[in-house]
């Protein structure tokens, strides 16, 4: 599935390398900063922040002001100290979560997989590749497969049709843009899906002969 991008924002050396290694254990990718100075420059690539409040310098609510003012909706959970109800509102109104120390990892892991959920959607696993429906991209191998506008319009179209079978002429009339309706040219954008998905062998696209294509959720490894 995507492998989502982790910013850690800690100072603590045991609880930044402790959450990195935890993070990478699960497949994320993980960038860790001891300070948020530089944090700009990075934020763009980010899916999610997890920010300590002290921080040296400007502290994890500043840092995260700074986050918001981009207009990037960038989910921010915080880790402190401190325990006050005072603290955790301001918190809550500042990023989208908040967790005080000490804290079971496990936890951690749970709040930031919804947190993702909500954010980015919910995948649908076919064999190797991941679909996220609400976004319109897939993934191979945790890559996201770059189509064309077509190649994408046929993917989704099937994706959305799954388990059933659609003719050619169910395409050109989806396709209605489609200038060149030789009957060869669905063949064809099918082809660059396929290769594009790594499904060279048809068990995800399948070409029933002489009816169509299907999109197959259910494959016996």
């Amino acid at each position: 599935m995507k492998r989502y991008n982790i910013l850690i924002v800690e100072d603590d050396l045991m609880i930044g390398d402790l959450l990195k290694k935890i993070l990478q254990r699960e497949e994320y990718n993980v960038r860790w900063m001891k300070e948020g100075k530089d944090i700009i420059d990075i934020i763009h690539e980010i899916d999610l922040v997890i920010m300590d409040v002290m921080l040296p310098g400007d502290d994890g609510y500043q840092i995260t002001k700074k986050v918001n003012s981009l207009g990037l909706n960038i989910p921010v959970i915080f880790l402190s100290a401190r325990n006050d109800i005072e603290s955790k509102l301001q918190g809550l109104t500042m990023g989208e979560d908040y967790m005080t120390k000490p804290f079971d990892p496990r936890e951690l892991l749970i709040r930031m997989q919804k947190l993702l959920d909500n954010q980015y959607g919910t995948f649908t696993q076919i064999k190797h590749i991941y679909i996220d429906a609400e976004h319109k991209k897939v993934f191979n191998n945790g890559n996201e497969v770059v189509f064309t506008a077509i190649e994408r319009k046929i993917f989704f179209y099937l994706y959305e049709n799954r388990d059933r079978i659609l003719t050619k002429e169910h395409f050109f009339e989806y396709l209605w843009q489609l200038e060149d309706r030789n009957q060869n040219i669905i063949n064809v954008h099918i082809k660059k899906v396929r290769t594009k998905i790594n499904d060279n062998n048809g068990e995800i696209i399948q070409n029933i002969y002489g009816e169509g294509y299907r999109l197959n959720t259910y494959i016996k490894k």
